[in-house]
């Protein structure tokens, strides 16, 4: 084998190595949007029950204050208010969704690359022969 060829095999090593690392990690970030998943439909079902009961009077915004919430909030709006007293569960879940979509297309991009290697090894080895 000539350097040169030996060069790309060692880029598809890598390639190949970084890839089962990126599919171990990916199981563990699937596992953190799972929970956050979770946890962000207990706190939505726990909210609405309070909101249900009377048991919430007001809603603390992103900017540390409070907001008073009217005594009789509509049926139809609920589940909004609900969303608000969720709003870090939220933002949990979405940030592990953000992970996990952006492991898959770096493992979309190092698969592209590996390909792009593979077919540049066949080239070289075949003109080495």
């Amino acid at each position: 084998m000539t350097l040169e060829v030996m060069k790309v095999a060692d880029q598809i090593n890598a390639r190949i190595k970084r890839l089962e690392e990126l599919c171990t990690e990916i199981d563990d970030i699937g596992e953190e949007k799972a929970n956050a998943i979770a946890n962000y439909d207990v706190s939505l079902a726990v909210a609405m029950a309070k909101l249900a009961r009377g048991r919430v009077s007001q809603i603390q915004l992103s900017d540390g204050t409070t907001e008073l919430l009217p005594e009789n909030i509509p049926a139809t709006v609920a589940k909004d208010y609900a969303k608000g007293l969720c709003r870090e569960e939220r933002f949990k879940l979405e940030n592990a969704t953000n992970k996990y979509k952006g492991l898959l297309t770096k493992i979309e991009a190092l698969e592209a690359s590996l390909n792009g290697k593979q077919s540049i090894f066949r080239h070289l080895s075949h003109e080495a022969r």
